[in-house]
């Protein structure tokens, strides 16, 4: 019986602290929501997978890396699965397509090519262009484009996949209106904080978590208003 012993190169501690900077300083900003989360989240990502394949949680002072990584899940407030997910996106997808790809994407659309990798697809593969039938894109450079959600991502992904939902209930458009700055940053704040307390545990379909939040959020101001408004 034969042990294969690996050995790694020497732990380059100045490169090591400079990358934990980088992340501490990512972290202040998302815990302070100076950066569209979607796409910081996947910076985060890509640097812990970094953190992992070079060992720099030696030179940070911890013994184990999932030590570390609970470290980050308390600076900004996610639960240890979510924290996990957003590694496992990187660790899926940054072989395949490269880090500045991962970012304009978002976590939230990556999670969906995550779950077309892993169940046998690929992020390479050719769909028809939904804005022009007469071309075909790849799925990674349709995900990229800002306009696309990560439900109508879905949608593709189980296209290429052969698999059909059928989700419960109507669609419902609420329709738009005008917002200042400061009622975008409301509304940011009130879908962050939504998704924390009602979303369902790691759900990362947009169309999904948001009718969680949305519906809980009707609930509790019609319990309230009634009495008001009667």
């Amino acid at each position: 019986m034969s042990t294969t012993i690996e050995i790694l190169p020497p732990l380059n501690a100045r490169e090591a602290l400079a990358k934990r900077e980088e992340i501490d300083t990512l972290l202040d900003q998302i815990s302070a929501h100076e950066l569209r989360l979607s796409h910081s989240y996947a910076r985060l990502g890509s640097l812990l997978r970094e953190v992992k394949v070079n060992q720099y949680w030696i030179a940070f002072g911890f013994q184990r890396f999932s030590s570390y990584l609970e470290t980050v899940r308390q600076k900004i407030d996610r639960r240890r699965s979510q924290v996990y997910a957003i590694l496992s996106v990187a660790e899926t997808l940054l072989p395949l397509i490269s880090e500045s790809d991962l970012e304009e994407i978002g976590i939230t659309k990556s999670h969906e090519l995550r779950r077309l990798v892993l169940q046998g697809g690929s992020v390479h593969a050719e769909i028809d262009d939904p804005d022009d039938d007469k071309y075909v894109l790849e799925i990674t450079e349709y995900a990229s484009r800002p306009k696309v959600t990560a439900a109508a991502l879905r949608v593709k992904v189980n296209e290429l996949l052969h698999c059909h939902e059928g989700p419960a209930g109507n669609w419902v458009d609420l329709g738009g209106f005008y917002a200042t700055v400061e009622d975008r940053k409301l509304l940011e704040q009130f879908w962050e904080l939504g998704r924390r307390m009602f979303a369902p545990p790691d759900e990362q379909a947009e169309h999904v978590w948001k009718h969680a939040v949305f519906v809980a959020a009707a609930e509790e101001c019609v319990s309230s208003w009634v009495p008001e408004a009667a």
